[in-house]
């Protein structure tokens, strides 16, 4: 059996942060690239003018050597134009940022749901179509509240697993 690697969701990490006590975590870049007219989807994400261009980068990112995640991320331009000349195999894009900006990074939306793995996902991810994934969306802002980087993350359900702890606060009264 594959051991399952947890990933806290109370905290903004990139993988290699979260999973550095398991193992080494590399990239195959597949993709890294200028896309001088985004999809509007990512223009609305990332709050950008329609018909403006975004940084793309496509990822597949392995733990000791294993794939575990495919990664597709739309950057800003300006955020994402420096880290083009960057480490892309051996560091975190959260990372990167950071260096390249001098700004922390400050919080995220994340959504998790299940997907099933398309063919070409799961030749890269080494698993049979339709297995078990966690599509992972993410839209991360800098401290001051801008959006720079809007992800999805194709997981391997059977060697990852999601964790949250939450608290139960004051219960609301009934009305």
């Amino acid at each position: 059996m594959t051991a399952k690697y947890g990933h806290g969701l109370e905290r903004l990490t990139g993988l290699a942060e979260t999973l550095v006590d398991h193992g080494t975590v590399t990239n195959e870049v597949r993709a890294a690239r200028i896309v001088p007219h985004a999809p509007k989807a990512v223009t609305e994400r990332l709050r950008l003018l329609d018909g403006s261009g975004a940084v793309y980068l496509e990822r597949l990112r392995s733990l000791d050597g294993r794939p575990l995640s495919v990664d597709s991320t739309w950057l800003a331009p300006d955020i994402g134009r420096p880290l083009l000349d960057r480490d892309l195999a051996h560091r975190d894009v959260f990372d990167l940022i950071e260096e390249t900006t001098g700004h922390r990074l400050g919080s995220a939306e994340v959504t998790v749901h299940a997907i099933t793995a398309e063919p070409g996902t799961a030749r890269l991810l080494e698993i049979p179509a339709g297995a078990a994934l966690f599509a992972i969306d993410r839209l991360t802002c800098l401290a001051d509240g801008r959006p720079v980087d809007a992800e999805t993350l194709r997981v391997r359900a059977d060697r990852f697993a999601p964790q949250a702890l939450v608290h139960r606060g004051p219960v609301p009264p009934r009305t």
